[in-house]
């Protein structure tokens, strides 16, 4: 049986947009309303909150399903660290595979996490990431087509199909990272792509996402009281 854990990544010292995590969120915050969610999925081996500061620890204690590993200080700055500092955690994870959930997606559901962890059982690639489809059409910095490349085509509704990553989550291989320092290769199927729901993205980095994101969670909220 494929053991697969999942693991919140939390900091306050986010540079776009710093101490997302516990600011006050439709009457909640972003890291309360993700520890609650990883409380609840026993459908995962452990369930981690991986923190190098108190102040986030202390979020986790009203949980008593959720793990904390304590990551070094230098792990945490702001900006991208190397992976051996930055993921050293990560091999302390007990369990083949772990699925890194997205901590600022408040919309993100239990069902969209099950159905990933199923699909790793199932098929068992070395990683997977989270996608959307789009037909948007993306040039690099100089200017050239990178998707759609037919100048007849004047509009999106019939553009190829591309996949979007969404960074709601990613599922790692253990054994891979330990031994490679490295999370995937970028080769087909490495990662795999799991398809998630579009209204389930929302992503917070910056204040206007943080506004957009919010009001789409007492939405959602509204509708599921209104469903009840």
């Amino acid at each position: 049986m494929t053991s697969i854990s999942v693991i919140i990544n939390a900091r306050t010292t986010s540079s776009r947009l710093p101490r997302k995590l516990v600011r006050p969120f439709a009457g909640t915050s972003l890291i309360d309303i993700a520890l609650e969610k990883l409380d609840r999925m026993g459908f995962f081996a452990h369930r981690y909150l991986a923190v190098a500061e108190p102040e986030l620890a202390e979020r986790a204690k009203p949980f008593g399903n959720i793990e904390i590993l304590w990551r070094d200080e230098a792990a945490i700055k702001p900006g991208y660290n190397p992976h051996e500092v930055q993921y050293a955690h990560y091999r302390r994870i007990d369990s083949e595979y772990f699925v890194w959930m997205n901590a600022c997606c408040p919309l993100l559901s239990m069902k969209t996490l099950r159905s990933a962890a199923e699909e790793v059982a199932r098929t068992r690639h070395n990683s997977y990431t989270s996608v959307v489809p789009t037909t948007d059409w993306i040039f690099d910095s100089d200017g050239h087509a990178l998707t759609n490349k037919d100048a007849s085509m004047v509009s999106t509704a019939h553009s190829p199909t591309f996949y979007r990553v969404a960074h709601v989550f990613h599922v790692f291989n253990k054994s891979f990272f330990e031994r490679t320092n490295e999370l995937w290769t970028l080769m087909p199927d490495d990662p795999a792509l799991i398809q998630v729901p579009e209204e389930e993205i929302f992503d917070v980095n910056t204040p206007l996402e943080f506004e957009i994101a919010e009001a789409a969670y007492r939405a959602q909220s509204l509708s599921h009281t209104a469903a009840d």
